[in-house]
C-alpha cells in the first residue's frame, strides 16, 4: 500500500476537461495529498492505495468556481437582512425591523432590494431610521450601484460635493444614493464595522460556498465597495475555500504591491438598473432617457491593459453596455498592436458581465482570447419579454442579452459567476439559467457546466486545477446523482466538497475540514481556451 493515498469509488465520474483516459465511463480516482494521481473506470485496476472510500451512488465531478463574487458583502448579507424578492419599500422596511428586533449588530447590512416593479420608489432615510433607531444601516440595491442609508449616516456625508444624490421636490436628500454617492456611503459605513463582524462575514461566505460545491472564489475587490484592507485580508488569510483576489484600480503595480490581481470589477460603466450602463443607443430609465456613463477615458483604459499585458498579468474590467465593451476591446487591441497579439492571448484578459455585446464585438473577443466573465442568472432575473432588459431596451435586445450561445459558437471562453450579492451564489442555478435562457442565446448543460467549473480556472491561469486528471490538484465535489442525467440539477445534494485534497464540506471518511490559503497564482500557459475543453464544445440552443 502507498501511505496517504485514498481511492474514491462512485457510481460515476465526470472529468469534463482534456487529458483524462479514454474508454469506458470513469468512476474512480486516487488522491495523494493535494493531487489526483489516477483516474479510471475500473477500481480493481487502480494502483495500490491506503484507503478505499465507497461513495455508493454518488458522482464525483470538478468543483465549481464562482468567477465573480463580492465575498465580504455576501457574508454581510448572509448575516444581515435579505431583501431579495421584497415587493415594495414597505416590505423592505418590515424585514429590516424584524432583523433589528432579533439582532444586536451595530451596523446593519441589507442587500438585493430591487425596485423595478415596485409601486413606488425605495424607502427614505427617515423611514429606515424609524425602523432601526440607533443603528447604522446600509441597504444596497440588487445591482450594487445604489443604496439607501439611515438619516445619521446621510447627514455625515458630503452630499453637496457628490453626484448621484436623490432629492425630493424641496431639494432635500431622500437617502437614496447612486454611483459616486453610493460609493462614498459604503466607504464611510465600512469604517464603522467592527473587525469581528467582518471576519464573521468572510467566514460565513466561505462556508456557504463550500456547501454549494464551490472550491474557489474570485473576489472582486473595489475601493468603493470593499476597501484595500478587505482585499488584502482575502488574499493573505486562511479560508475554507480558495480565494483569488482582484483589485479594481488603474495602476496594476498598485495591485501587485499588495499581492492582488489587476482590475476585475474595474468599472468602465455602471449598471442597467441604475441607468448608468454605457450604450451607443439611448434607452429608457424611468422618466428619463440615457446612454449611461463611461467612468474612465479611452487613454486610461488603453494604458491599463498595455501595462498589464507588458507585465504578463491577466486583467479584468466591468463592461455591461456595448459602448463600454467597445472601450475595453479598443484598449486591448491597442495593447496587441504595441506588444503583440500572442502576449495578449497569453494574459487571458477578462471582461466582466458583457451583457449587451454586438456580434462583431464577440468575434473580436475570440480573436484575442478575451474571456467573457458572465453571470447567467442575470437573464433568469431580468430577461424575458417582461423583464428589466425588455423595459430598458425592447424585447428584441432582451432576447439576445447575455448571449452565451454567441460566445460559445465564436470560441470565446466563458467563466461563470454570480456577482453575489447581485444574484446569490448558486452554481447549479447559473447552469440552469444558461440552459433555459429566456431569449435566443442559451447553451447546453455540459457547455454551461464547463464554464461554471473549468472556466474560472482558465481565466485565472490555473492549468493544473479543475479537470479531474492525473497530476491535477485535488479539487472536486461529490453529488447525490449524475448531474447530466437529472432533469434539473438544482435538486442535487452536495455530499462533499474537497479543496486541495482537504474535505471542506461534508465528509468522505473521518476527515475534519481543514483550511486552504488563497494564492495570487501567476498566469501562465499559451492562453488557449480549448486547453481545458471550455471552448469548441458542442452547443445547442437553450429552451425556455
Amino acid at each position: 500500500m502507498t501511505p496517504g493515498r485514498r481511492l474514491l469509488v462512485g457510481a460515476g465520474l465526470h472529468a469534463l476537461g482534456d487529458g483524462v483516459p479514454a474508454g469506458p465511463p470513469l468512476r474512480a480516482l486516487i488522491i495523494d495529498g493535494d493531487r489526483i494521481v489516477w483516474v479510471g473506470a475500473d477500481p480493481a485496476a487502480a494502483p495500490p492505495a491506503a484507503e478505499c472510500i465507497d461513495l455508493g451512488g454518488a458522482w464525483i465531478t470538478p468543483a465549481f468556481v464562482d468567477a465573480h463574487v463580492h465575498a465580504t458583502a455576501t457574508g454581510l448579507a448572509e448575516t444581515g437582512v435579505d431583501l431579495a424578492g421584497a415587493g415594495s419599500a414597505a416590505e423592505c422596511l418590515d424585514r429590516l425591523r424584524r432583523h433589528v428586533d432579533d439582532n444586536e449588530d451595530r451596523v446593519v447590512y441589507g442587500a438585493r432590494w430591487d425596485d423595478f416593479a415596485w409601486p413606488s420608489g425605495p424607502p427614505s432615510a427617515a423611514e429606515v431610521g424609524a425602523r432601526a433607531p440607533g443603528r447604522t444601516v446600509m441597504l444596497r440595491r440588487v445591482d450594487g450601484h445604489s443604496c439607501v442609508v439611515d438619516p445619521v449616516t446621510l447627514g455625515r456625508l458630503p452630499l453637496d460635493r457628490l453626484d448621484g444624490v436623490d432629492r425630493d421636490a424641496a431639494g432635500r436628500p431622500t437617502g437614496w444614493l447612486r454611483e459616486a454617492a453610493s460609493e462614498a456611503a459604503q466607504i464611510f459605513v465600512r469604517t464603522l464595522v467592527p473587525p469581528d463582524q467582518f471576519h464573521a462575514a468572510r467566514t460565513a461566505a466561505c462556508r456557504r460556498a463550500a456547501a454549494l460545491g464551490i472550491a474557489s472564489l474570485h473576489e472582486m475587490g473595489h475601493p468603493g465597495l470593499s476597501g484595500l484592507d478587505d482585499a488584502v485580508a482575502w488574499a493573505t488569510g486562511d479560508w475554507l475555500v480558495e480565494v483569488l483576489t482582484w483589485w479594481a484600480v488603474l495602476d496594476p503595480d498598485e495591485a501587485a504591491a499588495h499581492g492582488l490581481r489587476p482590475g476585475g470589477d474595474l468599472f468602465l460603466d455602471g449598471s442597467i438598473g441604475s441607468g448608468t450602463a454605457a450604450t451607443r443607443a439611448p434607452y429608457s430609465c424611468g422618466e428619463r432617457t440615457t446612454t449611461g456613463e463611461l467612468f474612465n477615458s479611452d487613454d486610461e483604459v488603453a494604458a491599463f491593459f498595455t501595462a498589464c499585458t507588458r507585465g504578463g498579468r491577466g486583467a479584468g474590467v466591468h463592461a455591461i453596455g456595448d459602448r463600454a465593451i467597445e472601450q475595453a476591446l479598443v484598449a486591448i487591441e491597442a495593447a496587441a498592436d504595441t506588444i503583440g497579439s500572442a502576449a495578449v492571448r497569453a494574459c487571458r484578459h477578462r471582461v466582466e458581465h458583457v451583457e449587451l455585446p454586438t456580434p462583431g464585438q464577440v468575434g473580436r473577443m475570440a480573436a484575442l482570447g478575451i474571456v467573457a466573465s458572465v453571470q447567467p442568472a442575470f437573464d433568469a432575473e431580468w430577461g424575458g419579454d417582461d423583464g428589466l432588459y425588455a423595459a430598458r431596451f425592447g424585447r428584441d435586445t432582451a432576447r439576445v442579452s447575455n448571449p452565451l450561445a454567441w460566445f460559445a459558437e465564436a470560441g470565446v471562453a466563458m467563466a461563470f459567476g454570480s456577482d453575489s450579492t447581485v444574484t446569490p451564489m448558486d452554481p447549479w442555478g447559473g447552469v440552469v439559467a444558461a440552459e433555459r435562457h429566456l431569449g435566443d442565446a442559451g447553451v447546453d448543460r455540459r457547455t454551461a457546466w464547463a464554464a461554471a467549473t473549468l472556466g474560472g480556472r482558465h481565466v485565472a491561469g490555473q492549468d493544473d486545477v479543475g479537470a479531474l486528471r492525473p497530476g491535477g490538484r485535488a479539487d472536486f465535489a461529490v453529488w447525490s446523482a449524475d448531474p447530466l442525467a437529472v432533469e434539473d440539477p438544482r435538486v442535487l445534494d452536495c455530499l462533499a466538497t474537497v479543496v486541495g485534497g482537504r474535505t471542506v464540506f461534508g465528509r468522505l471518511s473521518r476527515e475534519s475540514p481543514r483550511l486552504v490559503r488563497g494564492d495570487s497564482h501567476d498566469l501562465g500557459g499559451d492562453g488557449a481556451a480549448t486547453r481545458h475543453g471550455i471552448a469548441g464544445m458542442s452547443v445547442s440552443r437553450g429552451s425556455r
